[in-house]
Order: structure tokens, then sequence, then C-alpha cells
């Protein structure tokens, strides 16, 4: 019975593969500084058609992909990084969809599931950051597109870090990990005064 459960769970697995995703596309509240009694909005939308490579063809996802991003507080520069997770210094509100932190780091990623939209077009989520402490922040998606004209780089020109020239360096639980500014535009920077 078990080669027969297996070989059946391997040929779902492999179905799932053959679906192609599009990246969300993701607006943010239009201006580089908030205060404390602001929110900052993300809204979130994709496709609600995914690309079978097995049909060569557009089919409808009954089940959305998940939007993963991340939130840092910038910090004095150190050797290799520049920003540390900071999840906890916000309020989370859910408008539309809901959200999980991710067990890897529970203070850096969240993940969001949309909601489909009523015309069956779009899954979409909104969601809502309160502010609870001041300072200099990212939000860091891990494949979403930013709309954003503006995503204010001028903020991160004042935490450099001498041994990674050029790049952000994300300190999630412990994990460091970076990204050359001028190779992504996945992260959005902002001020809380």
């Amino acid at each position: 019975m078990a080669p027969l459960l297996m070989a059946f769970q391997c040929e779902d697995e492999f179905e799932e593969s053959t679906l192609v995703f599009n990246s969300f596309k993701v607006n943010i509240s239009d201006q580089s500084s908030f205060s404390l009694n602001d929110t900052i909005w993300i809204t979130g939308k994709t496709s609600s058609k995914v690309f079978d490579l097995a049909l060569n063809d557009s089919i409808f996802a009954e089940s959305p992909r998940s939007d993963i991003f991340s939130i840092y507080k910038f910090i004095e520069p150190i050797e290799v990084y520049n920003c540390k997770d900071a999840i906890d210094k916000f309020d989370l509100m859910f408008d539309i969809g809901q959200f999980s932190a991710l067990p890897s780091c529970e203070n850096a990623q969240l993940q969001v599931i949309p909601r489909l939209e009523t015309n069956n077009i779009s899954y979409t989520y909104r969601i809502g950051l309160k502010p609870n402490f001041t300072g200099d922040y990212v939000i860091s998606w891990q494949d979403g597109i930013i709309r954003n004209l503006d995503r204010n780089e001028f903020i991160i020109n004042n935490y450099p870090i001498a041994n990674h020239p050029n790049q952000i360096g994300f300190n999630s639980c412990d994990n460091v990990s970076w990204r050359f500014l001028n190779e992504s535009d996945r992260e959005y920077y902002f001020t809380v005064e």
C-alpha cells in the first residue's frame, strides 16, 4: 500500500511543479516619512490565473500562492549588516486576506495569504503597519514587484556597511543575507518620526 501512496504523492508533487505563478504587484503608502499615528498600507495583487507547463496554457489557481515579505529596522552598521528584523516594532492590521509569521524567523518574515476578488480575476491582500517606534525601516519582498516609482532609496545612504559596499545586510534572527542595492527593486524604505 505504501508504494502506491508514494506514487500518488510524487505524481501530485510533479503536477504542482508544472504551475508557474505570477508575482504579486505591490503598492505601499506613497511617502518617505510617517508618524507614530500613521498607518502604512500595503496592497498586493496577483492574477488568479497561473500558467501550467504541462498543458501549455493558463488555468485558474484554486489555491493562491502566498506573498512573503520581511520588515527590518536600520541600525548602526556593523561589519556585515545594517538592519535587523523588526515586525515587533509594528501593530499589524489586516483589511483583506490573512497572515502568519514564518517559523524560520517570526520577527522578520510575514506570509500573507490573499483573498479571491469577487470578479475571480485576481487575488488581493491589504495589510496596515502601525509603527510603535521611530527609526528608519525597510520592507523587503521575496519576489513581489513594488509598483511605487519612488522607493526612498536615499535612506540607505545613512547606513553603509564597510565590508559590503553598495549592499544591504539583513539580520533575520541572527542569519545574515545581502542584496546589492543596484540589482534589487524589491525593497521599500521609509522613516518613522
